[in-house]
């Protein structure tokens, strides 16, 4: 843990990122817990369009990663970060300014597409500041650190706004934390600029390869598959869990999880990362979770509070090893000037599970819309399934070998 804050507070410009990512996170979650309830009662909207434009923002997002990544890769990470925040503040101004659902449901397309350009723009950036290296998954876990202490802060403090102010105020806090935000990060722009260190902390080696090497499409297909199987365990924190709580037991249950998740996801972060650092294995520590989510599920299937704890409990210790090593993958295995993509391009996978794992859902759901029990022992199945079959290709792919990196011929932000 120390030698984690030690090497973000000596890099130029990552307490910077750091700090951004929990504003974002933090701004965000002033409005969007309270959009649904925002647009029906404000703006008395139907629920079918509420639910739309909700469905639009988050595939937005999603399906979109890949374009804002190959964007972060034609312009610079730094430009399109804050190209991205600029995007999502107006889109903010729009949604409280609406009148109708054709303006609602644009404000939330940018909204998402906003989301698409910043997100693999903010990973690169963060890998050009610190370069290759195993001390970029501590990095990225405390990076999700940042993202959900904000996430768990938003809403408190939206609450409270609701309580002393109108609802509008928090769309305007918003949108001005992200202006003021894209001008502090364009700061950064020349610290991505040139030469990006190896290992982290050291300088690249000029023999050790070609920066406009071809990706290694195997290991990037390797990736891309651990990103769908984390996506399709994932969403069922967001869909899955909340329906079925809500159907066994009282449903203000459901809002105690969700609090146990972002505190358990925050205090077991940085820990769980720095024991398993030791691991070089990235198949062993992403299957491994998968199984931990696999016993998550069992837990729930006993319906009992105490299973359902247990399950997120579980669930969030696998939820933390699993995303850095994701994105540490990506950022020791994909040349610079094809990561901004690359990154995208696992958000995407990520969204394309989690459709497959909310069909499947649907499909087994009882006449009243809940779930059965039996329902979380075929999620047990399906993600030890998942686990076997990524650890045997792994086998194949060997993931953990770094691209190479050396100075580009053109510098990154001058496309």
């Amino acid at each position: 843990m120390k030698e984690t804050l030690d090497l973000a507070r000596r890099t130029p410009g990552v307490l910077t990122l750091l700090t951004g990512n929990f504003a974002v996170a933090f701004g965000s979650n002033l409005v969007i817990p309270f959009l649904a309830v925002y647009l029906t009662r404000e703006l008395e909207l139907s629920a079918v369009v509420v639910a739309m434009a909700i469905t639009v923002k988050f595939w937005a997002q999603q399906g979109l990663s890949m374009v804002g990544g190959w964007i972060a890769d034609r312009t610079g990470a730094v430009p399109a970060m804050c190209g991205g925040l600029l995007v999502r503040a107006v889109s903010y101004l729009l949604l409280m300014g609406a009148t109708g659902s054709v303006t609602v449901v644009a404000a939330c397309a940018l909204l998402g597409f906003g989301g698409a350009v910043y997100v693999p723009a903010s990973k690169s950036a963060l890998v050009r500041l610190l370069g290759t290296g195993d001390q970029v998954r501590m990095i990225f876990a405390l990076r999700s650190t940042a993202n959900n202490a904000g996430s768990a802060l938003g809403p408190l403090a939206g609450s409270l706004l609701l309580l002393v102010a109108d609802a509008r105020v928090s769309f305007v806090l918003t949108s001005t934390t992200y202006v003021v935000l894209a001008i502090v990060l364009l700061r950064l722009r020349g610290l991505t600029e040139g030469e990006e260190p190896g290992a982290a902390g050291t300088s690249s080696d000029p023999a050790a390869g070609d920066a406009r090497a071809p990706v290694d499409r195997r290991t990037l297909a390797w990736i891309l598959a651990c990103a769908f199987a984390f996506g399709f365990c994932y969403i069922q924190l967001e869909y899955a869990l909340p329906v079925y709580t809500g159907a066994e037991h009282d449903p203000a249950l459901v809002g105690v999880l969700f609090a146990i998740n972002a505190v358990a996801v925050v205090l077991l972060q940085v820990p769980l990362n720095q024991s398993t650092s030791r691991v070089s294995s990235s198949a062993l520590v992403i299957c491994g979770s998968l199984l931990l989510m696999s016993t998550s599920f069992m837990a729930a299937s006993w319906g009992t509070v105490g299973g359902l704890v247990a399950c997120v409990l579980l669930f969030s210790a696998a939820e933390v090893l699993i995303d850095p090593r994701i994105d540490g993958e990506i950022a020791n295995s994909v040349p610079a000037h094809r990561r901004g993509m690359a990154f995208g391009l696992v958000g995407s996978a990520i969204g394309g599970g989690g459709a497959c794992a909310n069909v499947l859902a649907a499909s087994l759901a009882t006449g009243d819309g809940g779930l059965e029990s039996q329902f979380w022992w075929i999620l047990a199945v399906v993600s030890v399934g998942f686990a076997v079959v990524l650890y045997v290709a792994s086998l194949a792919v060997r993931p953990g070998r770094r691209a190479p990196e050396t100075v580009d011929a053109t510098p990154v932000d001058e496309h």
